[in-house]
């Protein structure tokens, strides 16, 4: 009987505490639509280029939009150097990743405390280097 009531206890244990449940695709979406509102500025861009065996060949920093403010709303987002000049931009979950496309350019974009990422995958077929990622670096002012 004391076997029982143990192995019962244990069973709700796991049921209750053992399987933690996974933030759903839209709150993630949600998420994501209320951090990316306010002023960024951009701390770093970086193409780093790959092999086949998938070792870094080359990394590149770029000054390009280095030091440049954005401001997003929930649907546009403008550069502090054209205020005036608004380009919109659309959030979406691909798969379990948040994606933000702008201009017709996609880019992956995580969130950490007050720091956004976006990083773009390209394929090659070089014989230099077959892959190469570009991220872009971004802290909330």
């Amino acid at each position: 009987m004391k076997s029982r009531l143990l192995l019962l206890i244990f069973s709700l244990s796991i049921l209750m505490f053992g399987c933690k449940k996974d933030a759903s695709t839209e709150d993630k979406l949600t998420s994501a639509k209320k951090q990316i509102n306010g002023t960024w500025l951009v701390q770093s861009a970086i193409f780093t280029y790959y092999d086949a065996s998938g070792k870094v060949i080359d990394t590149r920093a770029t000054n390009d939009g280095v030091n440049s403010q954005f401001q997003f709303d929930a649907t546009t987002l403008k550069a502090s150097d054209s205020p005036t000049d608004t380009f919109p931009y659309t959030l979406t979950n691909v798969d379990g990743r948040i994606m933000i496309s702008v201009v017709g350019v996609s880019y992956e974009v995580t969130f950490n405390n007050n720091s956004m990422t976006w990083s773009q995958e390209k394929q090659y077929q070089n014989e230099a280097y077959v892959k190469s990622v570009y991220t872009i670096q971004y802290k909330k002012l």
